[in-house]
């Protein structure tokens, strides 16, 4: 009996492990497409602000800033606290005395709104101001009596921004964010008034008077970060992480303009902590797959068999003549085989690849990558391994011929849908309470929902897939984070997207491809509020460079997407969104910066003005563009 039983369970396991490697898509491009898959510097995946973002700490009923302002060009004051209601808010400067900033229609305008992402919002209260003059100014908040505030406890944030030139940028060392790693954070002043498009801006010399950092661990416990001028105006600081989980990290600088004007700014980042220990091999091996393809197996010890991954190598190899030339990249998904902790990770190559380059021998594995599914944080690099390729499939020799979708994809499995006919799905986006589309402007729709949940991307795609099993082929319209699930399921697994027909397979709009800045931001937030829908890493601007570095050109080539953004008129101050007009740079949705709504590669359908991210903004809900929807509807592939 106990035979039987451990022979089924063995069994059980290689067709769970079969079934999801058949369902992987075995990606593959040319050598040309290489620069273009490997993971960008960590430095050029930092975070920008232009706001100070202070935590509100009564001591014996009160909190107290002093704040120096550099510029009164739009200067606006916000504060984002729970169960505010009863609270005075008071400012002070040399000419203009004790403010009430709720109470003082002349010389402050007084804004509620909200702050947040999609489906989670905080309330806000914003403050606008005429004719007042720069300098230092006192804030004084003040809670009721009786109110049952603990001294030094953090219960809201006060916001302050304007139009001066003067930003922070701040990066992480590293791609590789694991127990036990040191995390080196770096940050500076730049003027945005003399960047030059780097990919990191160029920092100020000796304007910084003084830098704090600190860093809330995933117990809520809150360490200090000391920083060290470093060089060029760039200081950094480390840690080195002991647990799983997300760390929140806000750096507060003070200092003084090459004007002479005092300044402060603060900076929000989230980093995903995971805790594997993944160490590869020097050499990997392959496998005859059938007549066509070729198994290649990477040893990457220290993951658990059976863990799921996304592994990345570029195949070279030296050709007839001797020449050292480079031939495919692979990669996809890949789940590890073996036993404990000592396992390898198989990805599917086309022998057509190397065919096609002439590569006969000395072939290696190089720029190899491990990255986690969900919050793409690279486990493991190596810059090569030797590969041993003991032969090459019959159907692949001598091949010499176009590149073919199954050189890209991998071979198409066989689809069993039970249901008849395409469909179009629309797909909602993060934590959204449900399908922000209205259906009557879509034909043959079905609509996807997962109403007020926070999902990764790859938890996002495989939610989707899993809705549209029995649907035999569909596209997709998106929002938001929609867009990008919809394009990581596409990119790495089989589904009814790869028997659509019609010109737009995946269409978006407001969708963050390279990530927002409210997502560190909303990490602190979550702390006063509640989480609500919790945090998403993958929304995070270094979060979405590492999901983007995996997705080729042919992918992102069948994705159209729109963006837009507030109208905007000569004669007021314009936005989507007071609240979120804080920490976001111009043109924005209230949600997603323009600048950071792109997707390299993919077709650019244009930009609309007039038009913001979620209802209840001061323009309409881009998902109810009834023009936009109509041209979706007829272009959509099903």
């Amino acid at each position: 009996m106990k035979k039987t039983f451990l022979l089924v369970t063995v069994l059980l396991f290689l067709t769970t492990a079969l079934t999801a490697q058949n369902s992987f898509k075995n990606l593959a491009g040319s050598a040309e497409e290489m620069n273009s898959m490997r993971l960008p510097d960590a430095k050029t995946l930092g975070v920008k602000s232009k706001a100070a973002m202070l935590p509100i700490r009564f001591q014996n009923g009160k909190a107290v800033f002093d704040i120096p302002v550099e510029s009164t060009d739009n200067l606006r004051l916000s504060l984002l606290a729970p169960n505010s209601e009863g609270w005075q808010i008071r400012a002070s400067n040399d000419v203009n005395k004790d403010l009430n900033l709720r109470n003082n229609p002349e010389l402050v305008e007084h804004r509620d709104g909200e702050v947040g992402l999609d489906g989670v919002k905080f309330p806000a209260e914003v403050f606008s101001f005429a004719d007042i003059k720069a300098g230092n100014w006192r804030v004084e908040i003040s809670a009721p009596k009786g109110s049952n505030l603990r001294n030094s406890e953090t219960v809201g944030y006060l916001v302050v921004t304007n139009n001066s030139p003067y930003q922070l940028y701040t990066y992480t060392d590293t791609n590789q964010t694991l127990v036990g790693r040191n995390i080196g954070i770096f940050t500076g002043v730049f003027d945005t008034s003399s960047e030059k498009n780097s990919a990191v801006p160029a920092s100020i010399q000796g304007v910084v008077r003084s830098i704090e950092g600190e860093i809330r661990l995933p117990s809520g416990a809150k360490v200090k970060l000391s920083f060290n001028g470093i060089e060029s105006g760039v200081f950094g600081g480390n840690f080195v992480p002991q647990t799983v989980g997300q760390y929140s990290i806000q750096i507060t600088v003070r200092g003084v303009s090459p004007k002479g004007e005092d300044f402060i700014r603060t900076s929000e980042q989230l980093i995903q902590v995971l805790g594997d220990d993944v160490r590869l091999g020097k050499s990997s091996y392959t496998n005859l797959v059938d007549d066509t393809r070729i198994q290649v197996n990477i040893p990457a010890n220290g993951l658990e068999s059976g863990r799921k991954v996304i592994a990345y190598g570029e195949i070279w190899a030296r050709n007839s003549n001797g020449e050292e030339l480079p031939v495919a990249w692979i990669s996809g998904m890949s789940v590890a085989e073996g036993k404990g902790f000592k396992t390898n990770l198989p990805l599917v190559l086309d022998g057509r690849w190397i065919s096609n380059a002439d590569a006969k021998d000395g072939f290696e594995l190089r720029n190899i990558r491990i990255q986690d599914p969900d919050y793409f944080v690279t486990l493991a690099t190596i810059d090569k391994l030797s590969l041993a390729v003991t032969a090459i499939p019959e159907n692949a020799r001598n091949f010499r011929g176009e590149i073919s979708d199954e050189m890209r994809t991998g071979k198409r499995p066989a689809f069993e849908p039970n249901a008849v006919g395409g469909k179009l799905m629309l797909v909602h986006g993060y934590c959204s309470g449900g399908n922000p589309f209205p259906t009557s402007q879509f034909s043959n729709a079905i609509v996807f929902s997962d109403p007020n949940q926070n999902r990764t991307h790859d938890q996002f795609a495989n939610l989707i897939r899993n809705f549209s099993a029995s649907v035999p082929s569909f596209g997709i319209v998106a929002h938001s984070q929609g867009g990008a699930a919809s394009l990581h399921l596409y990119t790495y697994y089989w589904s009814g997207l790869d028997n659509a027909t019609g010109s737009r397979l995946i269409q978006s709009v407001g969708t963050p491809y390279q990530g927002t800045g409210l997502a560190g931001n909303l990490a602190l937030l979550g702390e006063i509020f509640g989480a609500g829908c919790g945090y998403n890493y993958d929304m995070t601007y270094s979060g979405a460079a590492a999901w983007l570095s995996g997705i080729p050109s042919w992918a992102r080539a069948k994705v159209h997407y729109s963006t837009t953004s507030f109208t905007d008129v000569w004669w007021r101050y314009d936005y989507c969104n007071a609240a979120t007009d804080l920490f976001l740079n111009d043109p924005d949705d209230g949600v997603v910066e323009r600048a950071y709504a792109q997707l390299s590669g993919a077709n650019n359908r244009g930009h609309k003005t007039g038009w913001c991210h979620t209802s209840g903004m001061r323009d309409p809900a881009q998902t109810s563009d009834s023009a936009r929807n109509s041209e979706m509807n007829a272009n959509a592939a099903r």
